[in-house]
């Protein structure tokens, strides 16, 4: 049997596709150790291998920006590694998984970027992503039939904290694809409520208190003709529920939580290791200190994405890390408005504010798909303006 190059282009689409669906459903499923490899990371990197020598790395300003910020993170690494080694005669290196790990979030990137210049449609990503939800409600049944549930409940990851931060990714991802008519309305907000529901079972602070403020202006319908009396309906229609089951809602975890927000020692900014910058020189300060440093110092990792990029890797570092956000939010901003600055870029932007997110590839993959339907709704509004 002859197979054409059309036929052979369309297995290769399928393959890459079917990677790639596997690789997001399979996200939740942790089955080692934090900082092991799990299944999705061996799947996501076939899919970013296959791409990158099918279609080559993309010349794009968010993968040079992007980059840039990989080869400095390097020469820092190098320079404490050979400092280390040659003046305090200690050659550990347990400290540089970080970087691992942002070595593969970026081939990871430069794969979706090219990966999806090359696509019309993306249905399958939202497939993917409620296939990925089904897989952690069916555990969450399994846990609460057998008694098995837990005070802050994880899923299938190693702590509640990651899926808190899946939860909060997946609610911008959803998001962006309803904006983009992928997803109607009422299936939206079902899906972010769920979202939400899941964030509250974690109790982490930083994914609920990020979600609740973001779907505030996300519960605005985009395209109504009645938006506005739509969403001041929904909002009294929630403020109801809210009323109706306050004395229920009051003796939850999450209540207690909340109201004990302002005691608990694990909020405040020295905890969390911003101050840890302070503790730096001049030219650590403008360079950075590096991770190994840092973890000296600190004794964990500091509890921040922002903080922790400037504290390891200094001004420098921490500014074409900046320029990377800021060129996004912009592009969204040009398509979407502000609400879409609110709903797509705040929630992992506030969350990043408490915890260190860097590593977790499921950021990577809302980052690259927002920005390929952003410019997607650029072009198809300047070939509507000629």
């Amino acid at each position: 049997m002859k197979f054409n190059k059309s036929t052979t282009s369309n297995l290769s689409n399928t393959l890459l596709k079917l990677t790639l669906f596997f690789g997001i459903m399979t996200f939740p499923v942790y089955l080692l150790p934090s900082g092991s490899v799990q299944i999705t990371h061996i799947l996501l990197l076939m899919f970013s291998l296959l791409v990158l020598v099918k279609i080559g790395f993309p010349r794009d300003k968010y993968f040079y920006i992007f980059l840039s910020f990989l080869i400095y993170c390097f020469l820092t690494n190098i320079f404490y590694s050979f400092y280390d080694y040659f003046v305090v005669r200690d050659s550990t290196f347990e400290h540089y998984i970080d970087l691992i790990f942002l070595t593969y979030n970026f081939l990871l990137t430069a794969s979706l970027i090219s990966y999806f210049k090359n696509q019309k449609r993306h249905n399958f990503i939202v497939y993917a992503i409620v296939c990925a939800i089904l897989i952690i409600l069916f555990h969450l049944c399994y846990q609460f039939l057998f008694g098995k549930f837990s005070f802050r409940y994880p899923a299938l990851f190693n702590n509640p904290n990651q899926l808190g931060y899946f939860s909060v990714c997946c609610f911008s991802l959803i998001y962006i694809f309803y904006r983009n008519s992928y997803i109607s309305y009422f299936n939206t907000i079902s899906l972010l409520v769920l979202l939400i529901f899941l964030s509250i079972m974690t109790l982490s602070k930083a994914a609920y208190i990020s979600l609740f403020l973001c779907f505030l202006f996300a519960l605005k319908p985009i395209n109504f003709k009645f938006s506005k009396i739509i969403w001041l309906i929904v909002m009294l229609a929630l403020l109801f529920f809210i009323i109706l089951f306050f004395l229920e809602i009051s003796e939850t975890n999450f209540y207690r939580r909340m109201i004990n927000l302002p005691n608990e020692n694990d909020s405040s900014l020295e905890v969390r290791g911003y101050f840890v910058y302070l503790k730096a020189d001049i030219l650590q300060s403008i360079f950075g200190m590096g991770p190994k440093n840092v973890y000296a110092i600190n004794r964990v990792e500091i509890h921040s994405t922002f903080a922790m990029i400037l504290t390891s890797y200094g001004f420098i570092g921490f500014s074409i890390f900046a320029l990377l956000i800021l060129l996004w939010i912009f592009d969204i901003k040009k398509s979407y408005g502000i609400y879409g600055v609110i709903c797509v870029c705040g929630p992992t932007l506030l969350y990043g504010l408490t915890h260190n997110g860097i590593r977790f590839s499921i950021f990577y993959i809302f980052f690259v798909a927002s920005l390929f339907i952003t410019n997607q709704i650029k072009k198809e509004k300047y070939s509507n303006n000629l």
